[in-house]
């Protein structure tokens, strides 16, 4: 079961479980064109998302995205249909500003189950310097649309930041751990990505 929940891009969500969630664009196509853009998706996550997931980490980039969850509500066919729910309502909101038809994001979805916190925080790590892989933002640390200056920072938020935080032993060690980790942790992480 554990060695299925390793390589399965789709398996059951459920509440004891860390998933690392990655969605993109079909095609060629963005996701996300303008700052108001990025900060709708947010809007309608939190609306869509916070009752079904605890969320850990996120970013979004042009054309992609990355969260970090795990599920509260003890329901797997719900948390999917509220990510569908999710996927349709920005999409319908980005078709109509940007006078487009059809789908927009890639069909299912892909989830990977993390196991243990070596892994954990590699995930976390990966989904945050996701701008400097990609060469979309040279500080990642500055990056506006992740949850990166959101956990270090103190203004009210959904992230569960401060079990972020306490998983790397302390904010101090959270910084160094972006700021000193190696970018050899990507070559698994990135094959969730070019699998995708």
């Amino acid at each position: 079961m554990v060695e299925e929940l390793k390589t399965n891009y789709h398996p059951p969500f459920l509440c004891q479980n860390f998933y690392h969630i990655y969605n993109k664009a079909v095609g060629s196509d963005q996701l996300f064109y303008t700052d108001e853009n990025y900060k709708y998706f947010l809007k309608k996550f939190s609306f869509f998302m916070n009752n079904v997931v605890d969320t850990y980490a996120f970013c979004l980039l042009p054309n992609h995205f990355h969260f970090l969850i795990t599920p509260t509500a003890n329901d797997p066919g719900l948390i999917s249909r509220q990510f569908k729910r999710l996927f349709i309502s920005y999409s319908m909101a980005l078709n109509k500003q940007r006078g487009r038809k059809g789908n927009l994001f890639q069909k299912n979805f892909k989830r990977k189950v993390v196991f243990g916190e070596d892994h954990l925080k590699n995930v976390v790590h990966y989904i945050h310097v996701n701008p400097l892989h990609h060469s979309i933002f040279t500080d990642f640390r500055n990056y506006p649309y992740s949850s990166y200056k959101i956990i270090v920072g103190t203004g009210p938020t959904y992230l569960k930041r401060t079990e972020v935080i306490d998983r790397f032993s302390g904010l101090n060690v959270f910084i160094d751990f972006h700021t000193k980790n190696k970018i050899d942790i990507w070559k698994e992480l990135l094959s969730f990505e070019e699998n995708a």
